[in-house]
């Protein structure tokens, strides 16, 4: 099997750039002919991937999740093996695969291709690897692409304190299995993996495999409810609020007719959408994982 690995220098606030030459050393040694593509521009791993999406090739990513991100969006409806070397500063959708963050023990068990067939969300005409957010959540994701300094769950919690500062809960129209009903908001979060954020714990019991999506939805919240709960989202002690609500579904569609914000795999999709139609494409991916 032919085999690629993309790269994004600036992935883990830069952290690809400065371990290129000893990360393509490595996967030299444990694989052997491996051709390399390094991203220049955003949307760059799509375009990559998507060339590459019907050799049956196994593509590697060296990067976060905005990077899986694209090289997903890439290779739905191929045929090729999705390798990950978690280099970012989430690593949210790798914990599922219980994949190691040192990308030399990462190389390791891509050159043991234990493989599954993983689902993925699709929201519009994009797809999402891990999760999706709309609301304050997605409100985070605006403020985090500010940060330069900090990295992983900090960069989210930063954000967090920064968005706390302008936030306001929206009018959304909810529509699962048919069934359509008004409500006010704080946020949404659609669950493929169960982390998003760097390792906030918002969709408890989802998994990748499972052909449906977990869905959370967190009724509107005072400002000091926000700062009394949003805490336990992290070790997702959420779960047993009233103000928090669980469903799965296959599909549904939000609409605001203010417009909402919404990001996917922590990418901000928009910050005004009317209408977000999201659903569950089964089996969609081959990826190699690190499971028991």
């Amino acid at each position: 099997m032919e085999a690629h690995i993309i790269l994004n220098p600036t992935a883990g606030r830069g952290a690809v750039g400065k371990v290129e030459g000893d990360l393509l050393k490595a996967v030299g040694e444990q694989l052997g002919d491996v051709r390399a593509h390094r991203t220049e521009s955003p949307g760059h791993a799509t375009q990559i991937s998507r060339e590459l999406k019907r050799e049956g090739s196994l593509v590697i990513v060296a990067g976060g999740d905005g990077t899986i991100y694209e090289t997903v969006n890439g290779l739905v409806g191929g045929n090729c093996t999705l390798g990950i070397i978690p280099i970012g500063s989430g690593n949210d959708f790798v914990k599922m695969l219980a994949l190691p963050l040192d990308y030399e023990k990462a190389i390791e068990v891509i050159k043991c291709r234990q493989t599954m067939s993983v689902d993925v969300g699709k929201v519009g005409d994009s797809y999402f690897a891990n999760g999706l957010g709309m609301g304050f959540d997605a409100d985070v994701v605006v403020e985090s692409s500010k940060v330069k300094r900090l990295r992983g769950s900090m960069i989210y919690l930063y954000s967090v304190l920064k968005t706390l500062l302008h936030y306001r809960n929206r009018w959304i129209t909810l529509s699962v299995d048919g069934k359509k009903e008004n409500r006010k908001i704080f946020m949404i979060n659609v669950g493929n993996g169960e982390y998003l954020g760097g390792g906030f714990y918002l969709t408890p019991g989802a998994r990748i495999n499972d052909g449906i999506l977990d869905v959370s939805i967190i009724q509107a919240l005072s400002f000091r409810e926000v700062l009394m709960h949003l805490p336990k989202a992290m070790k997702g002690k959420h779960v047993s609020l009233p103000q928090v609500q669980f469903f799965r579904a296959k599909e549904l569609v939000v609409e605001s007719a203010e417009g909402i914000p919404v990001h996917a795999d922590g990418e901000l999709l928009s910050t005004n959408l009317k209408r977000v139609e999201i659903s569950i494409v089964p089996g969609a991916l081959k990826v190699i994982h690190n499971l028991p």
